[in-house]
């Protein structure tokens, strides 16, 4: 057993992961002259703007009055944007060459090189700058693109060194962060820029405390500390990642989402040694199974040496390579993440059992704190773990809970448990060959959905059948099964809108009512699509039949139709889907690479928003009060708070910083977000409008996992794990879970929590009577859900 010992010599060994990553991407950046974007670097960025800002008006309006100065016929360069992105330009440019302690020469040129790059863009057509973020990354066929756009001019040789030193003696005036002096070891002297003593000591400091502030998270050895003040032993972390002080002054330490959370962090596991042996065989191999991804990316084939230049073939192998190699770029961040989950995993195959810690969001959502390997991971992640005290399973029906998982990873889970149960029978000798030797009957395994959490099925499963089949008599009940099962809400989001608006006709459709057979709302809405389709004369109708549109396209704009999600969110899942299918029906050579397809994709886009509101309309109406009070609040800058279920007092307040974003187009990658003190304080009411309604939901969905957590555990489950809205346990197990996630619902909803979370945040704000008329309440009786057969299936 391991020991507090143990546990801090771990957390020491976190900090000196966490101190090696800061000093790494430190490096990283210094070498590539991007220490603006660090965090140090930021604030910088941001200290003292407002002065040079004012200061660059002031110039501005007398070049262009055309008051006589120090250089002011040269300094023209400095008029041509707003001084906001002239102050950004200039300030992040200085800071990247900090380190290098350059010339005055240098700095002053790269400086305005910086600031006429930014100035060209900023005149670019849309196309032309569709074609500059889509060309190659090399600087000098950047400034080759750029020189070939339409509105580029040429800034003289004065101009610009005129322009650059003007910009560096600002901010060296206004800010106090550099200094120009002369560098006598030069011959002859130069002068250089430098930091100044107090920036530097500022900057050693903010490095310092990174390094102790940012530990590589990792599990613990022991069971964590208990919450409110728990988590680790030695190292920083809150249970709130945000609005924590709040929570804290508004809960006594006794409330359900704070005893779940410790629950939850109090189950030990450990590490699936036969399923990393299997992951680390294909990473090795650079196979791409499930969402395994290639160790080194995907190869680039070689060039056609024997093709001339402009032969097509060459065309197509520059096509395909370039289609590759952003491939390889777009996923260069999730193959690091993978390594660093085996990586993690390999750390801790050897112990006996490891926890984690657990935090939450400002709505009380549960998330496991070590990052990578945990049970909310992928599937590759999922797969690695196990619960560290098995159960037996002991009668047929804790056998079928297993089959039943084992389905449903497959891709069964919407059948009725019966049709799950018999499949997994009528392929025992398919799950048990994998089990077994997963390279001789890769082709089974690989098809499923989850491919490796169901490989891990198939190794529990060929275990167990193993032991029962040797001691067919008292072989039930020997086996020992550590490997976590789930079971999933139907379509959660509107689970919980239909039992706070009391809708039996939404509770129908997702299970609140008991039924032989598992309803399927996703099925039910691209039933009315499909015959929306075959009724339609236009011909965008016919080529989304070719397609063949099943659940799979309905599912993500139907899931997240609780959570505010527009026509322009289901267009992106129209195309992501359609993009798929295209390929795996017809080598991707359909109309969704043709002219037209945009519209063709709105057009499914609205069918399917039409064809969801009109199946949820009460839950619509609902978001739509709930947006309007939002956008309400927003405008008067109040923000929202409720407390939930679970005792957590949720604080939404979004700070509106439109107006205080500078945006650059080359020196950032997304956007520069310096802020500014203009209308800092003020409340972003878009945003306020739209995030309402998800965040309700979201919070009160935490509360069902807290108060399902805490009767699970009375109700002798041991083992317990979950995301959201889905739950885990062991086989043996289930059944009491299963209880307790049904029960703790319809408990939860027998108080009228629509009422009281409205009245909640209408007593917030002033400008009650400008709000519609609330949603009315249905008939609905909550206790069917504790009857319920596929309420989490």
């Amino acid at each position: 057993m391991k020991t507090l010992d143990d546990q801090l010599a771990l957390e020491r060994e976190m900090l000196t992961l966490g101190s090696d990553r800061v000093r790494l991407l430190s490096n990283r950046r210094k070498q590539g002259q991007m220490e603006s974007l660090s965090k140090w670097g930021e604030a910088l960025t941001a200290h003292g703007i407002d002065q040079i800002v004012i200061h660059l008006r002031a110039i501005r309006k007398k070049i262009e009055k055309g008051v006589a100065g120090k250089s002011f016929a040269l300094l023209s360069p400095i008029t041509h944007l707003p001084p906001q992105q002239v102050a950004a330009c200039a300030l992040r440019t200085i800071i990247d060459s900090l380190s290098a302690c350059p010339t005055l020469h240098s700095v002053a040129m790269d400086v305005a090189d910086k600031l006429w790059i930014e100035t060209m863009l900023d005149r670019a057509t849309k196309d032309e700058l569709i074609k500059f973020k889509r060309g190659r990354n090399r600087k000098a066929h950047q400034m080759a693109a750029i020189r070939h756009m339409q509105w580029t001019d040429n800034w003289q040789a004065k101009e610009k060194m005129a322009s650059g030193v003007f910009l560096i003696e600002l901010v060296a005036k206004e800010t106090g962060l550099i200094e120009i002096v002369m560098d006598h070891s030069y011959k002859p002297a130069r002068r250089v820029v430098k930091p100044t003593d107090q920036c530097m000591a500022w900057i050693n400091d903010v490095k310092a405390q990174q390094e102790l502030m940012t530990p590589n998270y990792l599990p613990t050895v022991i069971e964590p500390r208990p919450w409110p003040n728990g988590g680790y032993y030695k190292l920083p972390l809150k249970l709130m990642k945000s609005n924590d002080e709040l929570v804290g002054k508004n809960s006594k330490g006794d409330e359900p989402f704070i005893k779940a959370a410790n629950i939850h962090q109090s189950v030990p596991w450990i590490v699936n040694t036969w399923m990393l042996e299997q992951v680390l065989h294909a990473y090795d191999n650079n196979l791409e199974i499930g969402c395994l991804f290639p160790r080194e990316g995907w190869p680039v084939p070689p060039y056609p040496k024997h093709l001339e230049e402009d032969d097509p073939g060459v065309y197509r192998w520059r096509k395909r390579a370039k289609q590759i190699h952003e491939k390889n770029d777009k996923t260069k961040g999730a193959r690091i993440g993978q390594a660093k989950t085996l990586w993690v995993a390999r750390r801790f195959k050897d112990e006996e059992e490891f926890y984690f810690p657990m935090s939450l969001d400002f709505r009380g959502r549960y998330y496991y704190r070590p990052p990578y390997l945990n049970p909310q991971g992928n599937d590759v992640s999922r797969s690695l773990l196990l619960f560290a005290n098995g159960t037996p399973i002991k009668t047929e029906e804790d056998a079928d809970w297993l089959r039943v998982h084992g389905a449903n990873l497959y891709g069964l889970g919407k059948s009725d448990w019966q049709t799950r149960i018999d499949w997994v029978h009528q392929r025992e000798q398919l799950i048990m060959g994998a089990g077994n030797d997963p390279w001789l009957n890769a082709e089974f395994w690989m098809r499923a959905d989850k491919p490796w959490a169901f490989l891990a099925f198939c190794r529990e499963y060929q275990q167990f059948k193993k032991l029962s089949d040797i001691d067919r008599i008292n072989g039930m009940g020997k086996f020992l099964c550590h490997l976590p099962i789930m079971l999933d809400c139907t379509c959660s989001g509107i689970q919980h809108y239909a039992a706070l608006l009391r809708s039996e006709d939404m509770g129908r459709s997702v299970n609140l009512i008991s039924s032989d057979r598992p309803q399927d709302i996703y099925s039910q809405v691209m039933t009315r699509v499909l015959e929306k389709l075959r009724e339609s004369d236009d011909p965008r109708a016919r080529c989304w039949l070719m397609l063949e549109p099943d659940r799979s396209l309905a599912k993500p704009c139907v899931m997240t139709s609780p959570y505010s999600a527009t026509s322009t969110a289901f267009y992106y899942y129209c195309y992501d889907w359609a993009q798929k299918r295209s390929k795996d029906m017809f080598a991707g050579k359909t109309w969704t690479t043709q002219r037209g397809a945009m519209s063709t994709m709105h057009f499914m886009a609205q069918i399917l928003h039409r064809e969801t509101t009109a199946l949820i309309s009460p839950a619509v109406k609902a978001m739509e009060w709930f947006r309007k009070l939002g956008r309400l609040a927003g405008k008067d800058n109040i923000p929202l708070e409720w407390t939930t279920p679970s005792g957590l007092l949720v604080h939404q307040e979004y700070k509106d910083t439109k107006q205080t974003r500078i945006r650059l187009k080359y020196l950032s990658d997304v956007h520069m977000d310096i802020r500014t003190n203009i209308d800092q304080d003020s409340l972003d009411s878009g945003r306020m409008a739209n995030a309402l309604s998800p965040n309700v939901v979201h919070s009160f969905d935490s509360s069902h996992m807290s108060f399902a957590t805490i009767r699970a555990m009375m109700n002798g489950v041991q083992n317990i794990g979950g995301v959201h809205d889905c739950f885990a346990t062991t086989p043996s197990e289930m059944s009491k879970l299963r209880d307790a996630v049904r029960q703790s619902f319809s408990d939860m909803y027998a108080e009228d929590w629509f009422t009281a979370v409205t009245t909640q945040l209408t007593q917030q704000i002033d400008r009650k009577d400008e709000l519609p008329p609330k949603p009315e309440l249905g008939d609905l009786d909550l206790t069917s859900v504790q009857t319920s057969n596929y309420f989490i299936t």
